[in-house]
């Protein structure tokens, strides 16, 4: 498996924009937003798709803050959009000075990388000196207003992104209030955990036609495998939380009538619907008893490392993360796992019996931790928390560098949700020694 699918959770959402009529390059909609999630792949009563696994906890006030870039009046605007989640949810965005430690979510106002954030509580598998969630400003410019300066100083179209981008810095501070509405809290709405509508289970009659994919590579840049996760691909009837689809959500891409079988289409979404107020609700009731459904969530805090070590002694790789578990009212199984993967991204594949982690070469060990707990996992000095993968289970590498993949893994039986990766992280690149 190649290093840029190795975590198929890890989801980023990009909100569309009206590229082919602004004369412009198209925006880098799938670009990382770090390298800690490798691939920026995209992925309520009306609108209804979440990943109950990846919401925050009801009342919980979410630390977030800007990364270098951006002015005050730009920043402002995100803000006050952000906290339009507030007024029908439970929980608090706290918006901290730039230099915060500790914080959740790290926007930034940048450039060429497209609109995009990590879904939910992965925003923690970010370091802390990584953006989660990057809103691509030249995208939220008010071009009618810039179009006109070009007419003005007479400058004859096509209009290329370095012109607007000049611009933009001699008149700074003309925003598409519309674009930016609906892209500010699009984005958010993914930090809180919601996915795209148009994934919402059998809703749409798409035409998964040549001219779909064409037309997706040539405005997003996307190949087939971007497209049928980001557009085709239908989440699980859970994720709906017993809803309804909703055209009018402002997590529904734009769909036009030849990308369907039956011309179904949808416009621009600029606003929050009626199914996005309700999920958004159920989802962070004010009063937590009103949940209806809760799922097990482990949420990896404090992340402070993880030391990889080859003891000559035991013959073996030996594991030590430091971090901490924190629970919920439920609780699943609960395993940590230790993967090998080549420094190609290939992971390291195993046909043995024995540290098979799904085909592919592993430590696990399952924790059985107590709800509403935090778990100190190698923290304040204390060793309570080890992996071990003996030498003889790891075939000969070759010499080829390699890094451990660490993830937090839960099984929801209950549910039907097995294997539901909650958290990763990557050692620095190692070797083994010679045999």
């Amino acid at each position: 498996m190649k290093r840029n699918f190795l975590l198929l959770v890890c989801i980023v959402s990009v909100f569309i924009t009206r590229a082919q009529e602004r004369a412009l390059q198209r925006p880098g909609c799938s670009a990382p937003v770090s390298n800690t999630l490798f691939q920026a792949v995209d992925t309520t009563k009306s609108r209804g798709v979440a990943d109950n696994y990846l919401t925050w906890e009801p009342g919980q006030t979410i630390r977030v803050k800007f990364m270098p870039g951006g002015g005050p009046v730009l920043r402002n605007k995100v803000i006050a959009l952000a906290k339009e989640w507030e007024k029908y949810a439970s929980i608090k965005f706290q918006f901290l000075p730039d230099n915060a430690p500790n914080t959740n979510i790290r926007v930034k106002l940048g450039a060429e990388l497209g609109h995009n954030s990590a879904v939910g509580i992965l925003s923690n598998a970010f370091a802390a000196d990584e953006h989660t969630l990057h809103l691509d400003t030249l995208y939220l410019a008010d071009f009618a207003y810039y179009k006109s300066l070009f007419v003005r100083d007479g400058i004859r179209p096509p209009y290329y992104e370095s012109l607007y981008r000049t611009y933009m810095a001699r008149y700074p501070n003309h925003w598409d209030e519309k674009e930016l509405y609906a892209t500010v809290v699009h984005e958010f709405g993914h930090a809180l955990g919601l996915k795209h509508e148009q994934s919402f289970t059998r809703a749409i009659k798409w035409n998964k036609a040549d001219s779909v994919y064409d037309y997706y590579e040539r405005t997003q840049g996307w190949d087939r495998d971007m497209v049928d996760h980001n557009v085709f691909n239908m989440v699980d009837q859970f994720y709906t939380n017993g809803t309804t689809y909703d055209p009018r959500s402002i997590m529904h891409y734009p769909i036009e009538a030849w990308q369907t079988t039956n011309g179904f289409t949808v416009g621009y979404n600029h606003s929050l619907s009626d199914g996005d107020k309700k999920l958004i609700a159920a989802l962070y009731p004010r009063n937590a008893a009103e949940l209806k459904r809760v799922v097990p969530k482990v949420q990896v805090d404090n992340y402070k490392g993880m030391k990889v070590q080859y003891d000559a002694s035991r013959n073996g790789l030996v594991i030590t993360p430091q971090m901490d578990l924190k629970t919920n009212a439920r609780l699943g199984e609960v395993w940590v796992v230790g993967r090998l993967v080549y420094d190609d991204g290939y992971y390291v594949r195993t046909s043995g019996s024995y540290y098979n982690w799904g085909g592919t070469v592993a430590t696990y060990y399952k924790l059985n931790l107590v709800p509403n707990t935090t778990y100190n996992v190698n923290q304040a000095g204390k060793q309570n928390f080890e992996m071990f993968l003996p030498a003889k289970y790891i075939p000969d590498l070759g010499g080829d560098p390699f890094f451990v993949e660490l993830s937090v893994v839960l099984d929801d039986p209950i549910n039907k949700q097995l294997n539901r990766l909650l958290y990763f992280k990557s050692s620095d690149v190692l070797r083994m020694p010679k045999r």
